[in-house]
């Protein structure tokens, strides 16, 4: 398909891409679907709604706008939410094939969480934001307690993030390890302090999995048996750097969906732009270099 000179070259990338993976991935029944030959297709709501991630747009409506800029006969903006959440399987399953391609037969991989607060600190006995799925936990980064969720999530030391889950706040880490590991387990997970306990140990070695944590004072094993363990384990602390640079802590919505929906699209565009990364630098964890990479 041919697209208008005038249309940015990253957005083309995006769109081409996305083409690739919905034709390829999605399944035939959602593409020859009632409806689906209409002017705006499923993969040009994807790529508006990843160029508004890009452009670090926070709201839908935001991101509306800026489709509206390059097309003035896009969606109006009712529309484009409904598409956008209808699509959120779809999105899933293309993050998901192209993610899973990249880390195909990895033996070592990372598990931690991050903190999404919904509200200010002042506002957390108050705030009802995603009423079930939210509630008040401890941040010990920056040492103080937050209303919102927990993002479990697993990735590789070339910087994917293969798999995650949403918990509210409260929610230990260690709780949510095996449902984090129940789609891609490598056979060597390295953990934080927040894994220790041999009970969870022990279950995960019977699924052959060996989760590598730092050891206590009082432990009776007194180094961690595993190569450049701390070094390693960086990795996923930049990846969450990265997220949150493109506004995974920073999330508007206010239904499950949406909040969901953001997620996924900021994990897709972040994956988008380290695949590109990774074409001229193979060992990088710079997703920045994927905006050089993608005009090409």
């Amino acid at each position: 398909m041919t697209y208008n000179s005038t249309l940015p070259k990253v957005f083309v990338y995006l769109l081409t891409t996305i083409e690739t993976l919905y034709q390829t991935r999605v399944p035939l029944e959602v593409q020859n679907r009632k409806n689906v030959h209409l002017a705006t297709s499923d993969c040009l709501v994807i790529a508006c709604y990843l160029w508004g991630v890009l452009h670090f747009s926070e709201t839908l409506k935001a991101k509306h706008q800026l489709a509206q800029s390059l097309f003035p006969n896009f969606l109006e903006y009712s529309r484009f939410v409904r598409r956008c959440n209808a699509l959120l399987p779809s999105i899933q399953v293309i993050r998901q094939a192209l993610v899973f391609k990249e880390v195909e037969g990895i033996s070592v991989s990372i598990i931690d969480s991050f903190p999404i607060p919904l509200c200010q600190p002042i506002r957390n006995f108050r705030s009802k934001g995603l009423g079930d799925y939210a509630n008040v936990g401890y941040n010990a980064t920056k040492g103080q307690y937050f209303y919102g969720c927990k993002c479990h999530a697993l990735v590789s030391e070339s910087g994917y993030v293969i798999d995650y889950t949403i918990t509210p706040a409260s929610m230990a880490d260690s709780s949510m390890t095996e449902e984090v590991l129940s789609q891609f387990g490598t056979p060597t997970v390295l953990g934080d302090m927040g894994y220790l306990g041999q009970s969870l140990h022990d279950r995960l070695e019977l699924k052959g999995i060996d989760l590598m944590t730092p050891v206590r004072k009082n432990m009776k094993q007194k180094k961690i048996l595993f190569p450049n363990f701390s070094k390693r384990r960086k990795v996923i602390e930049r990846v969450f750097s990265f997220l949150t640079n493109l506004g995974a802590e920073r999330c508007k919505s206010r239904s499950p969906q949406g909040f969901q929906l953001k997620l996924e699209m900021i994990l897709l565009a972040y994956s988008l732009l380290l695949k590109s990364a990774k074409s001229l630098e193979p060992e990088t964890l710079r997703y920045s270099i994927g905006y050089q990479v993608m005009p090409k």
